[in-house]
């Protein structure tokens, strides 16, 4: 038996964020994590010389937890610009931001990507979205209501056009979103929306995984152990795969949910555990050239073809492709997603981004294909009630996660925080 203040289990963005600030305030904390790397979700491979984030991410410099735990600064984030390309069919059509592209935004009016009266409209969600969030009614980690209703009821009620929620709003968040029918929370949708009016989406020199690289660093070298998989846990306790047993007075799950219910003795698990989980597909392309002529997001608003979004990180942040050449990342849709699929997918991406950027992409080379299948929680006003009250579930035994709050970066960050500060509070 060994002895700890607090004992951390998962190294994600949520167990590095709590461990941080348990060590900040003088506790012995020590941060136990499976697999051979911290960061869980939020991690970046090298393939053939090019950086591939597993999975469609980004970091939005407006997310307060991110303002508040990361030093943005040291990240060297490069930007996207603001707004997205919408694809219909062969058509590629820019819908820009008007506070920051005002030219770009008459263009969009003009060419009738955004029509007259859903700018209006627009433009008074973004007030609302920016009023509600700053004057702090608009926090997606907290309680659920049963009055919560869905991003597609938010902008039926505000009398968005169903032809500009087609093709701007489904495709832009339904692939922030990880889903096509927009039943996320509109408090969750609305938080986004004001951080998007906020911030920027950005991505680290280099790739995601200099977040939890960035969180890992504050710690010190011996209070973090990878390739160290632990079987079970209760109150003060964690056994691990190996047999051994560590103490503390604390030990905070800090896994994804369906590690914690697995992990966590029967009468500690809640209705979170059967929470669903949405998957995503990415794959990777290295080209001599990138499509773009600036770093934007490319959404797929037609019924067809496998792109659901199409990114170019090496527009974005230097570091993806240091060898030269872009690395290209597309994000399947869910019918393109199942296995039998997999060995016609690539031809049929290239087919379908030769329709809007010529014949480039058939001299695409393929690099890899990852799978996500957890990549985010479900969260529907139902799912999002099943989450549980507070980072407590008993003495001795705390719970954080993106599960436990709001599906994002700045969800994870306030989960480890908050479960932190439960520890901290019982003395």
């Amino acid at each position: 038996m060994n002895d700890f203040d607090t004992i951390v289990v998962g190294a994600g963005l949520a167990g590095l964020a709590c461990s941080r600030e348990l060590w900040r305030s003088g506790r012995r904390t020590l941060l136990l994590e499976a697999a051979d790397r911290v960061g869980g979700r939020v991690a970046t491979d090298t393939v053939a010389g090019f950086r591939i984030d597993r999975g469609f991410q980004v970091l939005n410099d407006a997310y307060p937890e991110a303002r508040r735990q990361l030093d943005l600064a040291a990240l060297r984030p490069g930007r996207f610009e603001p707004g997205a390309v919408v694809a219909e069919g062969r058509r590629l059509r820019r819908v820009a931001d008007p506070w920051r592209q005002p030219l770009a935004a008459v263009a969009s009016l003009l060419q009738g990507t955004v029509g007259l009266r859903d700018a209006v409209r627009a433009a008074r969600l973004r007030h609302d979205a920016i009023a509600a969030f700053r004057g702090g009614r608009l926090d997606p980690d907290q309680p659920a209501t049963d009055a919560e209703r869905t991003t597609a009821e938010e902008l039926t009620a505000r009398g968005f056009s169903p032809g500009f929620i087609q093709t701007f709003f489904l495709p832009f968040f339904g692939g922030v979103f990880l889903e096509r029918r927009l039943d996320t929370a509109a408090a969750v949708f609305l938080f986004d929306f004001a951080m998007f009016a906020l911030g920027r989406a950005t991505l680290p020199t280099g790739g995601m995984a200099a977040i939890p690289a960035q969180l890992a660093a504050a710690l010190p070298a011996d209070a973090v152990r990878t390739s160290c998989p632990v079987k079970r846990v209760a109150p003060g306790l964690v056994e691990l795969a190996d047999g051994d047993q560590l103490s503390a007075t604390e030990v905070v799950v800090a896994t994804d949910a369906g590690g914690a219910a697995r992990l966590l003795p029967p009468e500690y698990r809640g209705p979170w555990t059967s929470r669903r989980t949405k998957g995503t597909v990415l794959v990777a392309f290295a080209a001599d050239r990138s499509p773009l002529d600036s770093p934007t997001l490319v959404v797929n608003a037609a019924a067809e073809g496998p792109i659901d979004n199409l990114t170019v990180p090496s527009d974005v942040a230097p570091g993806y492709a240091a060898g030269g050449g872009a690395v290209i990342c597309v994000s399947l849709r869910p019918e393109w997603a199942a296995a039998d699929r997999r060995a016609e997918v690539g031809d049929a991406i290239r087919r379908q981004a030769a329709d809007w950027f010529g014949a480039a992409p058939q001299t695409w080379r393929p690099l890899t294909t990852i799978d996500v299948p957890h990549a985010l929680p479900d969260e529907s006003p139902a799912a999002r009630r099943m989450r549980p009250p507070g980072p407590r579930l008993a003495a001795g035994l705390v719970l954080c996660g993106d599960h436990a709050t709001s599906g994002s970066i700045n969800g994870a960050l306030a989960s480890g925080r908050r479960a932190a500060e439960a520890v901290l509070a019982a003395g």
